[in-house]
């Protein structure tokens, strides 16, 4: 079952980005940038923040248990946590950057390790989209790292939901430059 997220779900969403945001960056199981074991009293700080006031946060529950969730940011939540985003992306020259106009960004999507490939992912985009539709937002964007790691289920997922490559960007943390695919998606 999908439902929308609460800061209730802290302590599963927590479960899931510790199992998946390690220092040990697994490519064909898919992983997340941060390390999620270390500083945890700042990741929980953060994700409350996120669950309290973002519009788009989701969580697939099975047996009243949090196996998967989905954060996604509109374009004014976006671009509050990063206000050059639109700047630091090298834009493929065929994209059409009306598409900036109005936009929800998926900045994260995990489950625990075991469940990708088993319709988890899809299920929570499903209720995105039926909100997005509601709301009149039409274009999604999605980031993918490729470097120093490349995260293959990542990959793999932005050729399953048919997205289009709109455009390359390159940002450091903790001193470790990461290349993201910025993808984006018309629904």
């Amino acid at each position: 079952m999908i439902r929308k997220a609460s800061v209730h779900d802290l302590d599963s969403i927590m479960a899931i980005l510790k199992a998946l945001g390690t220092n040990d960056k697994n490519p064909t199981q898919g992983f997340l940038m941060s390390d999620y074991t270390v500083n945890e009293d700042l990741h929980r700080k953060k994700y409350e923040g996120d669950l309290k006031t973002l519009t788009y946060t989701y969580v697939y529950e099975e047996e009243t248990k949090v196996k998967g969730f989905l954060i996604a940011y509109r374009k004014d939540e976006w671009l509050k946590e990063v206000p050059s985003w639109e700047e630091d992306i090298f834009w493929h020259p065929q994209f059409n950057r009306h598409a900036l106009e109005d936009f929800v960004l998926i900045n994260q999507t995990g489950m625990f390790p075991g469940l990708t490939g088993k319709g988890i992912g899809s299920s929570l985009y499903q209720a995105l989209f039926a909100d997005l539709a509601q709301a009149g937002i039409t274009n999604i964007f999605a980031e993918t790292i490729i470097a120093p790691t490349p995260n293959f289920a990542s990959l793999h997922f932005r050729i399953k939901q048919k997205y289009s490559l709109a455009g390359v960007r390159y940002e450091k943390y903790n001193d470790t430059i990461f290349t993201t695919l910025v993808y984006h998606k018309r629904i």
